[in-house]
């Protein structure tokens, strides 16, 4: 692997823009979080804590942009983090929590434990033990998303299907998006997005579906990406 030059102009710009989404996705989920808390007021306590736990990610990581001299560019992440957000609220509004915990706790925890885990190899050494930590915590967060959506499978299968078409190709946009910066940090975007869609097939079978359904879903979700 390329020694990585921390300092060097071209990997602080990237890295600018990748601090950015991280900051804003955990802090967009903690936000989630305490939504879905209303939603399900039966696991308020531990939804909150979750959310909690999102909040203190997102403090932690712009620990790393300031250990490097970088200011994250928010604007930039909010912008691309913008339609899943709205995505999300829609369903929030029209009280339709298994669609919110299919955005959050599905497909973002899995977008944020792939990307994760494909960062930690070229981690510097201040951010390294910060994102395992954070990377396991985020498993915890999905294991909540998926045992609450198998309880309930047989009345929100159809409901979980059709918002997965709407979400997914949203996080593929924004994976897509910050691809040339992954790489100038030392990451593969194509390597990500493989984690990424096996992690999230499996956390569909988890759920309730076949394997066969899980991967015809996933299709039907890139292929709107066309």
């Amino acid at each position: 692997m390329t020694q990585l030059d921390f300092a060097s102009a071209a990997y602080r710009e990237a890295y600018s823009r990748i601090n950015g989404v991280v900051i804003v996705g955990e802090g967009l989920a903690n936000r989630h979080f305490q939504m879905l808390a209303r939603r399900i007021p039966a696991d308020r306590d531990e939804l909150q804590r979750l959310g909690r736990m999102e909040g203190d990610h997102a403090s932690a990581f712009v620990g790393c942009g300031r250990n490097l001299g970088v200011v994250a560019d928010l604007p930039l992440a909010r912008h691309l983090f913008q339609p899943l957000h709205d995505l999300f609220k829609r369903h929030d509004h029209d009280g339709n929590r298994a669609e919110c915990l299919v955005i959050q706790g599905l497909i973002v925890e899995c977008f944020a434990v792939a990307a994760y885990r494909h960062y930690l190899p070229v981690a510097d050494a201040y951010a390294r033990p910060i994102t395992a930590a954070v990377m396991n915590d985020e498993s915890e967060h999905l294991d909540y998303a998926e045992t609450w959506l198998q309880r309930h499978f047989d009345q929100v299968k159809a409901r979980v299907s059709a918002v997965v078409v709407e979400a997914l190709p949203l996080t593929l946009a924004m994976l897509q998006s910050l691809a040339a910066d992954m790489r100038q940090i030392g990451m593969d975007p194509v390597e990500t997005l493989a984690s990424f869609s096996e992690l999230f097939r499996e956390a569909l079978e988890s759920v309730g579906f076949e394997a066969v359904e899980a991967r015809r879903l996933l299709m039907r979700a890139a292929a709107r990406m066309a």
